[in-house]
């Protein structure tokens, strides 16, 4: 028995030492392997912060860092480059952290009378780089040719009008470089005289630079042809210096505001609807459709006004041409006819019309459309009162004459806005 119980001894004792083994192998493996995870943060992190501050990425906020003012003629313009270099615009402290991970180039400050600022440079950084690479190519200069050479190139007039051009000619295949200019495009430099008389500098210059956002970011152009000043929903223009234009903040995203009161989102709708009739109709000349109308790009401030903030993809017609036979229907009305959901719109029928009802079912889509819309949910308060309103929404979305409906839709809100069961509802602000 001695001799059996010695035996089961040994045997138990050499399991156990092998599940000790193979307990401290799995601690040893686990051991390494937390230690390989632990180097491999450290050294990112040795080599993420090393850069940072070889590079300067954390070194004190510098706008001067931000405008790129020695690509310049191939950049915006220096008309606010003065308040920039006296230290009149300043940016946020956070700025030293948010351009490291900031993908659109949109940055906040203040001027010395302490209003905010939005500086934006209009294009992601990749975008700007490949600008840059192709330049001396595009203009047919050396290859390591300078951004002061362009002030030597001829042909610039004929760059712009053939770029608008291509806007219009190649929106499918290709990606478009900027404005779309439309039905011809000889009449652009009227849309370019505000632009031209706002610069401080020579022809050749202005010229240079209205190439250079016709072809990064338009969005200059069209808030100077629109001026705030003059009654439109855009943002109040600062000025540009170098690659960084200069613009008023105009309030927070209607996105960030969803949670509101029923009765001020009506407020936004009325704004939203007058925006409408006002890019399609006020302009004595151009017609101005936006093809962007996302609640991430349409504001309001403290009383509730509403701004358009980014104006980089718009179609201008020009109202005034004399037809030639390629434009058979100019002179009717173009109604949207595309059928489905979604935000989607036909830029070449918009171009062979005088007028186009795309900015007035935009607007509805805005409100009432299916993707996130401004006014759903309708309290149950409004959609028995006021059930003409409901039918009016429906009919601008589906119907055939948005010009007959979209002011009746006006009418019904603004009398909504003055009726204290409508506007009492749901609470103010």
């Amino acid at each position: 028995m001695k001799n059996g119980n010695s035996f089961e001894n040994v045997k138990c004792k050499k399991i156990f030492s092998i599940m000790s083994d193979k307990k401290y192998e799995r601690m040893l493996f686990r051991r390494r392997f937390c230690k390989r995870i632990i180097f491999m943060l450290v050294g990112f992190s040795l080599s993420f912060f090393g850069s940072i501050i070889m590079f300067g990425e954390l070194k004190s906020p510098r706008i001067l860092q931000l405008i790129e003012l020695s690509r310049c003629p191939a950049c915006y313009g220096v008309s606010v480059c003065p308040e920039i270099y006296s230290n009149q615009i300043l940016l946020e402290s956070e700025y030293s952290w948010t351009r490291m991970f900031n993908a659109k180039n949109i940055y906040y400050g203040f001027t010395k009378s302490n209003r905010k600022v939005v500086l934006k440079k209009l294009s992601h950084s990749w975008e700007l780089k490949e600008f840059d690479s192709k330049l001396c190519q595009t203009w047919g200069l050396k290859k390591n040719c300078k951004p002061t050479d362009l002030l030597a190139v001829k042909g610039v007039d004929e760059k712009i009008k053939s770029l608008v051009a291509y806007n219009l000619s190649v929106p499918e295949t290709k990606p478009r470089k900027g404005l779309v200019y439309c039905p011809y495009s000889y009449s652009i430099h009227s849309l370019l005289l505000p632009v031209f008389s706002a610069q401080q500098t020579d022809y050749r210059s202005d010229i240079i630079n209205i190439w250079t956002m016709l072809s990064i970011n338009p969005e200059p152009i069209i808030i100077q042809a629109i001026p705030k000043s003059k009654g439109w929903r855009v943002p109040a223009f600062g000025g540009v210096c170098g690659r960084v234009e200069l613009v008023a903040y105009e309030g927070e995203p209607l996105s960030s505001l969803m949670h509101v009161a029923w009765s001020r989102k009506l407020k936004f709708a009325a704004e939203i609807l007058s925006a409408a009739m006002d890019f399609t109709f006020k302009h004595d000349r151009f017609r101005f459709y936006l093809m962007d109308w996302s609640i991430d790009n349409i504001v309001a401030n403290e009383i509730d006004q509403v701004t358009f903030i980014d104006l980089e993809d718009v179609i201008v017609v020009d109202k005034h041409i004399s037809p030639k036979k390629n434009l058979p229907h100019w002179y009717k009305r173009y109604s949207r006819q595309i059928n489905g959901s979604g935000f989607t719109f036909s830029i070449s029928d918009m171009c062979k019309h005088h007028l186009s009802d795309h900015n007035l079912w935009a607007a509805c889509y805005v409100l009432v459309g299916d993707e996130n819309p401004l006014l759903y949910p309708m309290p149950k308060h409004v959609n028995v009162t006021r059930p003409d309103f409901a039918i009016l929404l429906d009919q601008c979305l589906y119907g055939s004459d948005r010009f007959r409906t979209v002011p009746k839709l006006q009418t019904v809100v603004n009398d909504m806005l003055a009726d204290e069961r409508i506007v009492g509802f749901g609470g103010h602000r």
